[in-house]
């Protein structure tokens, strides 16, 4: 049974479009990296959806493994507000304890750069995944997030015939992510001038703030084609919010959470419910922790790397009806999967 964190699908080798080298050096969690005294930190911008949860615990789950074989000393993980003075709190302190490494996933593309300058010239290793910075002497561990918007939204298109009204759930605010998908979002409604973008609202990645804000607009709304989601855990909160608005559900891009295969999958078999769903993987953050560990070991890590997203077909939908309430579809991140799907990769190219 598939719960949300070891399963490695099938289709990874299609999603991530990355090669598999065989690297002998490199074997399971421990993956032969030699024991060593280091601290390494988490700083989470956001902690208020299941994605930031899951990605927290595969952060945690990878450190523990780590520090258990001996090849760290310790780890340290801070959640903020979403708020990018919150997280420069949690840097400066990172800095003060005198970690080796501090894994970000940031608030803020840029707004954070000062804090990690401090922490660069105090010769801390910086890796930022998922909502990355841009700054020199950063390690980045990237989403290709405008093709992700391009991606739905094309689906949608396709969908509604190139006429209809849509709304756009944006997510977590200020963030790279967001920006990402709604530049790609846009990208393609302008475009497809017979699609109406009626509304936009905030959803935070959130499924509790998406079905708030949806509710709150539905009432002045025309009829509603389609719903283009961000990620994180929103889709199922658009749902709710239709439902409980005694409204048809229409085309809702899903986030590849437990709660919305169910959905998807229980609607599916019902009456055909077709959809899409996508999202990137939480557990990177067993990844940034690999990584940061990699780095700190003089392995050879190229400082921009790029993960992927799992696309979920209708025909695949099945596949993940037994997911675990609580999680998302994601890959299982051992130091040698890190080592073969992410760095080996970047350093080809």
């Amino acid at each position: 049974m598939f719960n949300g964190r070891r399963f490695i699908p099938s289709i990874l080798a299609v999603v991530f479009c990355l090669g598999v080298v065989a690297l002998p050096a490199f074997a399971g969690d421990k993956a032969e990296l030699p024991k060593g005294q280091w601290v390494i930190g988490l700083s989470n911008s956001y902690y208020g959806n299941t994605w930031r949860k899951q990605m927290v615990d595969s952060f945690t789950e990878a450190a523990q493994n780590a520090k258990d074989a001996g090849l760290i000393k310790d780890f340290m993980v801070q959640n903020g507000d979403g708020t990018v003075n919150a997280q420069i709190a949690q840097i400066n302190s990172f800095i003060l304890s005198g970690v080796d490494a501090i894994c970000i996933c940031a608030a803020s593309p840029t707004a954070l750069n000062s804090v990690i300058q401090k922490a660069l010239q105090a010769g801390i290793t910086v890796v930022a995944f998922d909502s990355i910075v841009d700054i020199d002497g950063a390690y980045t561990m990237d989403y290709d997030w405008v093709d992700m918007g391009e991606r739905k939204t094309e689906y949608v298109m396709k969908r509604l015939g190139g006429k209809g009204n849509v709304v756009i759930v944006r997510g977590v605010s200020g963030a790279a992510p967001d920006q990402g998908i709604y530049k790609g979002i846009m990208n393609v409604l302008e475009k497809n001038p017979g699609v109406s973008k009626v509304a936009e609202v905030i959803g935070e990645a959130s499924a509790t703030k998406s079905q708030e804000a949806m509710l709150k607009v539905l009432p002045s709304l025309p009829d509603i084609d389609a719903v283009i989601t961000h990620c994180g855990s929103d889709s199922i909160g658009v749902v709710n919010a239709f439902e409980q608005s005694g409204k048809t559900v229409p085309v809702v891009i899903g986030d590849n959470t437990a709660e919305f295969m169910k959905w998807w999958t229980d609607r599916k078999k019902a009456d055909g419910y077709e959809t899409l769903s996508v999202n990137s993987t939480p557990s990177c953050g067993a990844a940034a922790l690999w990584t940061s560990l990699n780095v700190l070991n003089r392995v050879d890590v190229p400082k921009k790397m790029m993960l992927g997203f799992i696309y979920i077909s209708q025909d695949e939908a099945d596949e993940y009806a037994g997911l675990q309430a609580g999680t998302i579809v994601s890959p299982y991140f051992t130091n040698e999967y890190v080592m073969e799907t992410i760095i080996e990769p970047a350093r080809k190219k």
